[in-house]
């Protein structure tokens, strides 16, 4: 075969050479842990963020940019129910990428990982994105705007990495921390929506009602007694309390053994999913409506929120 034959894949390879020269550029190698460089994606001058699993030191953490920059970071902040952390860099100027239109994001849609290692330089995966959904929960019970599934070989210093489409754009920062089998992209909004969080607040508030819960069925029977509770009746389903912690916000609400949780917040509870979306940092300390189910009767209460953790 003659080498014209492949004149368009050459053409293909300059193109993805460029595309990660640029990418890199917005990429720092963080030497978060004695043994171990992992990535970082600047999310702002000083801000860069990086996946939490891959932090071991707490402060002064080497960071180094494409151009042989060295500059050292401290923790802003952490969340770890998306594998998160924030750290503020001294001595170093950093630009963050464009951001990619996340409405247009795709099943199938081109996604380039792009890392830094501080001896090598450079590393880059090519995939796609498996699945791109709504807004979705970790099973750390944390809130990803959009959920990003990753179709990519990700390396160990790429935990952190940049994830850009074919126009270079970033679509968010690859972690393997939050599904077992798969990469995740923590999309951009989400980055900074966390960030201007601990800027604003020095934390990540998430909010604690100190119960147990369990996904029950509602009997038809009781539906039908129970219609006129609510303008349009009663769901499907509700949350069993099976655990009430001792001085809890759900204790303090006179919330017992065996109650149904159906709404909070006069929002309907058919899973515990849903009821993680609404324990968002803007509840916490705020007094909300709960309806129950005790003993075949509706009660309500009202639940000072707390912050988890606090």
């Amino acid at each position: 075969m003659s080498n014209a034959q492949f004149s368009d894949l050459s053409g293909l390879s300059a193109a993805f050479e460029s595309l990660i020269a640029r990418a890199v550029e917005g990429v720092v190698a963080v030497k978060a842990a004695p043994y171990r460089v992992s990535s970082g994606l600047a999310i702002g001058p000083d801000l860069v963020a990086v996946a939490d699993h891959t932090l071991r030191r707490q402060e002064r953490i080497p960071v180094h940019s494409a151009d042989g920059q060295q500059g050292v970071a401290t923790i802003l902040g952490r969340d770890r129910s998306i594998d998160l952390a924030i750290l503020k860099v001294e001595n170093l100027s950093l630009e963050p990428l464009p951001s990619a239109d996340a409405a247009a994001l795709k099943a199938g849609s081109l996604a380039i990982v792009t890392g830094l290692t501080i001896d090598a330089g450079p590393s880059a995966s090519l995939g796609i994105v498996g699945a791109a959904a709504g807004p979705r929960n970790t099973w750390r019970s944390g809130k990803l705007d959009l959920f990003l599934r990753l179709d990519v070989n990700l390396y160990p210093s790429q935990s952190g990495a940049a994830v850009v489409n074919a126009q270079g754009q970033l679509i968010g920062m690859a972690t393997p921390g939050l599904l077992r089998h798969s990469a995740v992209a923590v999309p951009t909004v989400t980055l900074n929506r966390v960030a201007q969080e601990l800027l604003q607040e020095g934390r990540i508030r998430h909010g604690y009602l100190g119960i147990g819960l369990q996904p029950i069925a509602i009997p038809d029977t009781l539906r039908a007694k129970l219609a006129n509770v609510a303008a349009s009746g009663l769901p499907a389903a509700g949350l069993m309390v099976l655990s009430v912690a001792p001085d809890s916000p759900a204790q303090n609400a006179g919330i017992q053994l065996g109650d149904i949780l159906i709404s909070l917040d006069q929002n309907y509870l058919g899973g515990i999913e849903e009821l993680q979306s609404l324990l968002r940092g803007d509840l916490v300390g705020r007094s909300v409506s709960a309806l129950l189910i005790r003993g075949g009767e509706p009660v309500q209460a009202q639940i000072v929120i707390s912050q988890r953790g606090a």
